[in-house]
């Protein structure tokens, strides 16, 4: 079976249990810190694929990291995603929750890269503007780069506008070169 294929059947599963019971938004935030301790624990997803830990042992980690309590249906899916061996996929199966949830309520995620921290107004205006564009709801998460000198990198999606000062120090540099 395409490893494609699995986190999309399970993910949608996921979605339409979530939804009928009305805890998708619940658990999309689950998913999004589930995503989020993945990333910052590497060493997460070989212990969810190590054949020698306990399949107890895995869904007490896994609910650890989702900061979810037991006795949900969030520990009723790890139970079934336990019980098919499919405990390696769940990081893939949260990725594409996410995507789907996203698709389903019109929302939009877009990172803004800057030099130095944005204030709350800038934030918020920028924001308003995208979802203004987008017609949708925004999810803005900012990173700091001191790297890139000044101004600002803009991702959407699968679209980035760059407005740092880096680059445009390279576009002048990359002119003079060529004359």
């Amino acid at each position: 079976m395409n490893t494609g294929m699995i986190p999309t059947r399970y993910a949608t599963a996921l979605l339409a249990f979530a939804t009928e019971s009305g805890d998708e938004t619940r658990m999309y935030e689950t998913a999004k810190m589930l995503i989020r301790n993945f990333d910052e624990q590497v060493r997460l997803r070989s212990v969810l694929e190590n054949p020698v830990v306990k399949s107890e042992q895995k869904k007490q980690l896994i609910l650890l990291a989702s900061n979810q309590v037991e006795g949900g249906f969030f520990e009723r899916f790890i139970n079934l995603l336990l019980l098919k061996n499919r405990e390696a996929y769940i990081y893939l199966i949260m990725l594409k929750y996410i995507d789907m949830y996203r698709a389903q309520n019109n929302i939009y995620k877009a990172t803004v890269i800057s030099a130095a921290a944005l204030d709350a107004t800038v934030s918020a205006r920028l924001s308003s503007i995208i979802e203004k564009k987008r017609k949708g709801k925004l999810e803005l998460e900012m990173k700091i780069q001191p790297d890139i000198l000044g101004g600002f990198i803009l991702d959407v999606d699968d679209t980035r506008w760059d407005a740092s000062l880096k680059r445009q120090l390279q576009q002048i540099k990359n002119e003079l070169i060529t004359k």
